[in-house]
C-alpha cells in the first residue's frame, strides 16, 4: 500500500480564500509584493512540514501551521484570521478531516494567535480535540472553500464586524 497523497494548498488557493473571505464583508482583497513573497513561502512550508510523519499525524500538523501562520503573518490587508480558519477547515475537508469553524475555542486560540498571544502548540493542542475523520472532499480547492464559506457564511460575516 503506497502513501496517502496530502492535498496542499497553493499560494493561488491562499489567495482565494481571502478573496472569497473579504468579499463577504465588502472589504478589499489586498497584499503587497512582500506579503506575496512571504505567502508563497508559507505554501511551501506547511508542503514540507511533518514529511517524515504519516499522512495521519502529518494533515492536522500541516493544518496547523497554515492556520497560525495565517493568522500571525498579517499577509492580506484584511481578513488574516478569517482567511486562516477557512483554509485550515477547507485544508482539513480535502485531506479527509472535518473541525467545527464554528468551535469558540478554535476561534479564541486563533484570535490569539493573530496578537502574538497563542502558539502553534496551543493551537494544535485545540485542533487535535476537534478533529474528526470525514470522507475526502473531491472537489477542487475554490470548490471545497465555496462550501466551507456558504455553510458559513453568516458567522463568517460577523466576525468581520
Amino acid at each position: 500500500m503506497g502513501k496517502k497523497t496530502i492535498h496542499h494548498m497553493s499560494f493561488d488557493d491562499v489567495v482565494h480564500v481571502n478573496q472569497v473571505v473579504v468579499a463577504l464583508s465588502r472589504e478589499s482583497h489586498a497584499f503587497s509584493d512582500a506579503d506575496g513573497d512571504k505567502l508563497s513561502a508559507l505554501t511551501k512550508e506547511v508542503e514540507a512540514r511533518a514529511d517524515n510523519l504519516s499522512a495521519e499525524e502529518a494533515i492536522p500538523e500541516k493544518a496547523c501551521l497554515l492556520v497560525f501562520k495565517l493568522a500571525s503573518g498579517q499577509y492580506f490587508h484584511a481578513g488574516n484570521k478569517r482567511t486562516a480558519l477557512v483554509a485550515g477547515v477547507a485544508f482539513l475537508a480535502k485531506n479527509g478531516y472535518h473541525i467545527n469553524l464554528r468551535d469558540q475555542a478554535l476561534i479564541d486560540t486563533v484570535d490569539r494567535a493573530g496578537v502574538a498571544a497563542a502558539t502553534l502548540d496551543d493551537l494544535f493542542a485545540v485542533t487535535e480535540g476537534l478533529l474528526t475523520k470525514a470522507r475526502s472532499d473531491r472537489k477542487g480547492w475554490a470548490g471545497v472553500v465555496d462550501s466551507v464559506v456558504a455553510s458559513n457564511r453568516e458567522y463568517l460575516t460577523s466576525l468581520a464586524a
